[in-house]
């Protein structure tokens, strides 16, 4: 059956960790961190050069620490849909929304 109407967005949920990113066929991992996630993609902030957009991109992120002992991390494939224009408190670097195509989970993970 088809939908009508407009596409309902993903919950994006605000959450600021650690996150390293590099461009599809890249060696070098270049950080970054987030800004929020939801169940389609995410929005960060790369420590320098953003990926274009378009580009695939590889990216893990580390799950927020929920206790004591190694946090968990997300290793995830997505692409690059868009640049958000930096607001002034950005420092003039700009976000990247990606969107999370696959990803597996790795480390320990809370009980």
């Amino acid at each position: 059956m088809a939908r009508n109407g407009p596409r309902q967005r993903a919950t994006r949920y605000a959450m600021a960790t650690p996150l390293r990113f590099r461009g599809h066929g890249e060696s070098e991992w270049r950080g970054a961190s987030t800004l929020n996630v939801s169940r389609s993609g995410v929005l960060f902030r790369a420590d320098g050069p953003p990926p274009g957009v378009r580009r695939d991109v590889e990216f893990i992120l580390a799950l927020p620490l929920l206790g004591t002992g190694p946090r968990a991390e997300v290793r995830c494939t997505g692409r690059v849909v868009r640049l958000v224009e930096p607001d002034e408190s950005a420092g003039g670097v700009c976000a990247v929304a990606a969107t999370i195509n696959t990803y597996e989970i790795s480390g320990p993970l809370p009980a």
